[in-house]
């Protein structure tokens, strides 16, 4: 299942697009909309094959199929870079934020899976994977900070959705440093593939560390209810940039997440929820969401003996407010205990 960030991403945009008039949506087929797509849908293709070449011990095949996997997020992120370099205000710049959205949550997925598997596989093949990381990295970068430059260009009522999915895409969780690392500290990576492991630890780290700033630059842009609770979170990193190791990382990213995951344009109460919404954008081939996981349980899991703001027996209940409330409650506490 695709991880929160990615989920809240989609979403996120989705909710800014409902507006595009139906004259705007035609013309996308001018604009690459459907090539972007068609790119991401090949990837992840690609990508389910490379990991059941790398489990099947399978080296050339998992080669050229990540060779194919690269190759279409790039022409995914290429495409929409060039919509988002020729879209104006409005409807266009939407369609644009759309694609960008989708190729940002494709790298996204590239890097959850190299960095995962770069410690399983062997070879030419382990070499290309690790080389493949940087690129990877660096490519989502350049993807979000293109969704950033289109805040400006958004309509109004769009920014707190975009905005959402900038902070999402930058600092929704850190999976990639966190494999990173795993692989390192199993040993087993030859002297050379180490080295280029540790260089990509760095700059994944150094990657999301930079976006909190980035954040903080849009904080006012995203929706009133979760700035507060993500500005103690930024101003609280903020002190510690450069000292914060990968696991303590994804815990911070990964409530950064959460707290996004309790916007209302996010939640998954009926209405065919997260999985008709992943078909929608990306047709059949997409694996269906089980939905975004609760605030509730993840503060539950952190703060096994102590409250979870009446989140009651698990999900997330009452408003929206209360949520955040409780959230804003902890936060101080969590980021205490775990960077003290």
């Amino acid at each position: 299942m695709p991880h929160p960030r990615s989920l809240l991403a989609i979403m996120a945009t989705l909710i800014a697009l409902v507006a595009i008039p139906a004259t705007a949506s035609a013309k996308s087929s001018a604009n690459g909309a459907p090539a972007v797509k068609a790119h991401v849908l090949k990837a992840n293709k690609a990508l389910k094959k490379f990991k059941r070449a790398v489990r099947s011990d399978n080296d050339s095949v998992a080669l050229s199929q990540l060779t194919s996997a690269r190759r279409q997020t790039a022409a995914a992120s290429k495409t929409a870079r060039r919509m988002a370099a020729r879209a104006g205000t409005g409807a266009s710049s939407l369609v644009a934020a759309n694609s960008l959205t989708l190729a940002g949550n494709q790298y996204d997925t590239l890097l959850e899976q190299i960095t995962a598997l770069v410690d399983e596989i062997s070879g030419h093949a382990q070499l290309v994977t690790a080389q493949s990381i940087p690129s990877a990295i660096a490519g989502k970068q350049k993807v979000v900070q293109i969704l950033t430059g289109l805040l400006n260009k958004v309509p109004e009522s769009a920014r707190g959705p975009l905005a959402s999915v900038i902070t999402a895409l930058s600092v929704g969780d850190a999976t990639e440093a966190v494999n990173l690392k795993a692989a390192l500290d199993g040993g087993t990576l030859p002297g050379n593939i180490s080295a280029i492991v540790s260089e990509s630890l760095a700059m994944a780290t150094q990657a999301i560390q930079m976006a909190f700033d980035t954040i903080k630059g849009i904080l006012p842009m995203l929706p009133s209810i979760v700035q507060g609770p993500l500005g103690m979170i930024l101003d609280t990193v903020s002190n510690v940039v450069g000292t914060i190791v990968p696991g303590v990382l994804n815990t911070v990213t990964g409530l950064v997440g959460q707290i996004l995951g309790s916007l209302p344009f996010v939640g998954t109460a009926s209405g065919g929820g997260l999985g008709n919404l992943l078909g929608s954008i990306l047709g059949d081939s997409a694996s269906p969401g089980a939905g975004i996981p609760d605030i509730g349980s993840m503060l539950s899991g952190l703060f096994p003996g102590g409250s979870t703001g009446g989140s009651g027996g698990g999900g997330i209940v009452g408003s929206v407010v209360g949520i955040v409330s409780s959230v804003t409650g902890m936060i101080s506490n969590l980021l205490g205990g775990l960077l003290g």
